[in-house]
């Protein structure tokens, strides 16, 4: 099970009340899939999560997800790839 929560001044955000967060929850998710789509059957396999945190210095966390597998999410949304060509 893939779970995204959104944080903002240590604050996380599960149930999204307001439309506009709501809104941005949604495209953040659709967004992120898209990013993993090569690795997405691996990333739904474990019970990781990604945390997105939205303050002044954005980032993505990864938490929960093996090792490797951690590696592999975190080179992917770097844009580094392990293809050899």
């Amino acid at each position: 099970m893939l779970q995204v929560t959104l944080s903002y001044k240590n604050r996380e955000f599960h149930q999204l009340e307001d439309s506009f967060l709501a809104q941005l929850a949604e495209t953040t998710k659709k967004l992120l899939y898209a990013l993993l789509e090569d690795i997405y059957d691996l990333v739904i396999k474990e019970k990781g999560r990604f945390r997105i945190n939205l303050d002044h210095h954005p980032k993505i966390e990864v938490e929960g997800f093996s090792s490797d597998l951690q590696n592999q999410i975190e080179r992917t949304l770097r844009g580094e790839y392990d293809y050899d060509y």
